[in-house]
């Protein structure tokens, strides 16, 4: 009997192990376990808090990002991945688009009722229409000390009216970037913090080569970038504050010579002709980056890139002109924010994704990966920005940088963005072409105001 249980053994046994050894491969192939979460963020501070009072239901949360920011690296990626590794049953939809068209996108979402759960971009103009939700209560609920951590000139740029709506990523600022080995070739010094705008034409004018091999200056009719020139000039296209309301100067006569001086350095060839598409100021970087210009105003983030892609490349950089008058020029400031449109779906998640996206965690990784300079205070003492000695002008100027605010009035914008594209292609004369723009921009003020900032949650 024992010898006939034993035979039975050797005959069954190693068919069922085959079996169900079978039946486990299958199974981890249609199932297999969880993979451990990849930590793209060794040696980073920890992520905000999970928030255990947030529902546990199925959200989708709609995001729109500024492409700048997420065409290159996969930062916002690892962040989703993370944050829904937290809050499993939130489903995060990234969207990148050109941040030009972010305004007018979320303007026409917001009117049809059905905007995104959070926004990339420049929140004060936003909120000054009625677009945003304001988050100065979030904030002080989370964390009333919080907004100590950012720095002052970022921190004034998401707010309106006293009321913060949006949680500062970013800040830059305009720098004037050149080629040194074309100015050794032309025997010129490098521009320095006492340069004006004739010394830029007269460089400009010493540099540039004959039948289009090379310029000596690239321009923009950018309104952001543009605004660098009436800056270096010392005078504005609007006063005014948020408190006491605004008022457009778009054809004081100074914008006028403005135009009509950089008009005359395109027609004179030290000058590429701007195109007509939206984003220009791409055309003269990559003009820079092919040496085929020898001087732009451009972006710190300009630096990172040409200094991770181009080490040898002969960089210089120095703070904008002075003014005529041999002023110090204020740049203009840039910063972006993450904020809730008014009537998003889903404000207490989209509060949370705005927590982690704006935390040190990811921003550290901004500033190393991307070029993109966090607007918080530890920023200007890290090591990624005292250890590289031409991003200097970018500090030196960013206190005392200009803000930019024709972008609250979105048809007076592009009303000068359209005077000085005409007056370049000679379609008409600088102060005819400003002053249409001036009479299109007053009749739109009203409108584009008509919207009170209101919150859902009053």
């Amino acid at each position: 009997m024992k010898e006939r249980i034993t035979l039975l053994l050797h005959l069954t046994v190693p068919p069922m192990v085959a079996l169900v050894s079978s039946i486990g491969f299958l199974w981890w192939l249609f199932f297999p376990p969880d993979k451990e979460p990849i930590n793209h963020f060794v040696d980073s501070p920890s992520p905000p808090a999970i928030n255990k009072a947030l529902p546990a239901q199925k959200t989708e949360l709609e995001v729109w990002l500024d492409l700048d920011f997420t065409k290159d690296v996969a930062l916002f990626d690892e962040l989703v991945e993370e944050f829904e590794q937290a809050y499993p049953y939130i489903d995060v939809k990234i969207s990148p688009f050109v941040r030009e068209s972010i305004s007018q996108r979320l303007r026409h979402a917001v009117l049809i009722g059905d905007p995104p759960d959070v926004v990339q971009g420049h929140v004060s103009s936003l909120a000054a229409q009625g677009l945003v939700e304001p988050l100065d209560q979030r904030i002080e609920a989370w964390d009333p000390y919080l907004v100590d951590e950012f720095l002052p000139v970022a921190l004034e740029e998401a707010k309106w009216q006293d009321t913060l709506y949006g949680l500062p990523v970013d800040v830059y600022t305009v720098i004037l970037l050149y080629n040194r080995d074309h100015f050794d070739e032309a025997g010129l010094p490098y521009p320095t913090s006492d340069y004006d705008l004739f010394d830029i034409r007269q460089a400009a004018k010493l540099l540039t080569k004959p039948d289009g091999e090379r310029y000596g200056v690239g321009l923009t009719t950018d309104p952001w970038y543009f605004y660098a020139w009436l800056t270096s000039a010392g005078t504005d296209v609007i006063t005014g504050s948020p408190e006491t309301g605004f008022e457009l100067t778009l054809n004081a006569k100074n914008n006028a010579d403005v135009v009509a001086y950089l008009l005359e350095m395109i027609d004179e060839g030290y000058s590429p002709l701007p195109s007509s598409r939206p984003r220009d100021y791409e055309e003269a970087r990559d003009l820079f980056l092919q040496e085929k210009l020898s001087l732009y105003f451009g972006e710190p983030q300009d630096v990172h890139y040409l200094q991770s892609n181009q080490p040898d490349f002969p960089l210089g950089v120095a703070p904008l002109p002075q003014t005529l008058a041999k002023d110090s020029t204020a740049s203009v400031l840039g910063t972006s924010a993450l904020f809730i449109p008014r009537g998003s779906r889903n404000p207490d998640a989209a509060f949370e994704f705005i927590k982690w996206a704006s935390s040190d965690r990811y921003v550290s990784h901004m500033l190393r990966r991307t070029g993109r300079y966090p607007a918080r205070k530890w920023m200007p003492n890290s090591p990624e920005v005292t250890e590289n000695l031409l991003l200097a002008p970018f500090f030196t100027q960013l206190e005392l940088a200009r803000p930019y605010r024709l972008d609250v009035f979105l048809d007076a914008e592009e009303g000068f963005v359209n005077a000085v594209r005409s007056s370049f292609y000679h379609l008409a004369e600088p102060q005819e072409a400003l002053d249409a723009a001036q009479m299109t921009g007053q009749q739109s003020q009203n409108e584009a105001l008509r919207w009170s900032p209101q919150s859902t949650q009053e």
